[in-house]
């Protein structure tokens, strides 16, 4: 049972790298900026479609 253990830590081990890395990702994209732009991109309420079109979308609510 002496194995139990070394791969329970390595799984915790992993994991912990795989938060770590996704929030790095994270960190990086909001930096960049990329993480705005598709944040803005993916908004029901674009304006860059269009002033009409986009209170037609906010009237649709």
């Amino acid at each position: 049972m002496s194995g139990q253990s070394t791969v329970e830590f390595l799984l915790v081990a992993m994991a912990l790298a795989a938060v770590c890395l996704g929030m790095g990702a994270l960190w990086r994209a909001a930096r960049d900026g990329r993480l705005l732009a598709l944040a803005s991109e993916a908004a029901t309420h674009n304006t860059a479609a269009g002033v009409v079109r986009a209170l037609k979308d906010i009237m649709a609510f």
